[in-house]
């Protein structure tokens, strides 16, 4: 039956759902009233909420597929950019509809061409990376560039990708760096794993310096795996600093798993080599666990690193705080803030 056909009968339904009212009903009830009214009257942003709620179901109103799927296509057939693009979602997978690929890509054009980003978003991807659709790079260029400079996490990072290639476009590794920190700023985790693997080979050619001040920059701007990995190629060349953020990584789990013993030995070799900082983590450690550096490992370091005459007090949170302070670190805000001070 074409929808035309039974539009009168959604419109009947509609309405008898929203004659429901009494003295004691509430107020989700009413809302649900007057947004059925609205959408019995035709206005598409009412016929695409209300389609949602008979997609999950809601109050009084049970899951219906078939109801939502019309009143998607009502709400599409008046331009309403969301119900074209999930409509094209669902051609596309065959969710209460024949799959239909044509139809998908038409739909999704059409929210595309109306500023449905997300649809951009999705017209982009399908056409740069499905085997269903005739890929079309150029034309996945377009609109993922239209979906990026929205702000879509998502499309700044398949944008990427093609660009990182020259897929669509010239290639272009400096944008496609900008647009996986872009996305990676959002939070979107696997954007940084693209990154590095687009980088890590020129990154490991860094300087220490170099590799702490950048990976900095990344460990607190949402890519902490970047800035592990940049200050374990620093922690190479015994980089104070480098040593110290890696104990803070291991021990806060964050950009590495956790790991209490990697951390204290991090930290350790960055407070003998006089990392402030790190001198105090030890130091409020010790005041913990005042036998937290007797472990074989500890103890090893330090008589590693001084072989010939260990230094009175060595093993106490006095010394270590004493050494901390000298630097101007007293207190865990402090030490955290002179730690991660640089590039925030």
């Amino acid at each position: 039956m074409k929808l035309q056909r039974i539009l009168p009968l959604i419109i009947m339904f509609l309405f008898i759902g929203g004659a429901v009212a009494s003295d004691d009903a509430t107020r989700q009830q009413q809302v649900l009233h007057d947004l059925r009214q609205r959408a019995a009257g035709g206005d598409p942003k009412a016929l695409y909420d209300l389609a949602v709620m008979y997609d999950i179901g809601y109050d009084s109103i049970p899951i219906d597929s078939a109801m939502s799927t019309a009143l998607y296509r009502l709400a599409a057939d008046k331009g309403f950019a969301p119900a074209m693009n999930y409509l094209g979602y669902r051609y596309f997978n065959g969710d209460y509809v024949t799959q239909n690929v044509d139809s998908a890509l038409f739909w999704l054009a059409k929210a595309a061409g109306a500023g449905d980003m997300k649809a951009a978003n999705n017209l982009g991807f399908l056409l740069s990376h499905d085997d269903v659709v005739t890929r079309d790079y150029k034309q996945a260029v377009y609109w993922l560039t239209k979906a990026a400079d929205a702000g879509l996490p998502v499309a700044q990072s398949l944008l990427a990708d093609l660009l990182r290639q020259g897929l669509g476009a010239e290639k272009d590794t400096v944008a496609a760096e900008r647009l996986y920190t872009a996305a990676m700023q959002q939070g979107l985790g696997d954007a940084q794993l693209k990154l590095l693997s687009m980088k890590g080979w020129d990154w490991e050619k860094l300087s220490a310096d170099s590799a702490v001040s950048l990976g900095r920059y990344y460990y607190t701007h949402n890519a902490p795996i970047i800035g592990v990995t940049l200050f374990e190629n620093a922690a190479k060349y015994d980089d104070p600093e480098a040593l110290a953020l890696l104990g803070d990584a291991y021990s806060r789990a964050i950009g590495a798993q956790y790991n209490h013993d990697k951390a204290l030995e991090y930290y350790l070799k960055a407070a003998l080599l006089n990392q402030p900082s790190a001198q105090f983590v030890i130091g409020e450690l010790l005041d913990i666990f005042p036998d937290a550096l007797s472990d074989s490992v500890p103890a090893t370091l330090i008589k590693d690193f001084y072989p010939d005459s260990v230094p009175a007090g060595i093993t106490s949170a006095p010394y270590w705080y004493e050494k901390a302070a000298s630097s101007g670190i007293s207190d865990a805000a402090t030490a955290a803030d002179a730690l991660l001070r640089n590039n925030q």
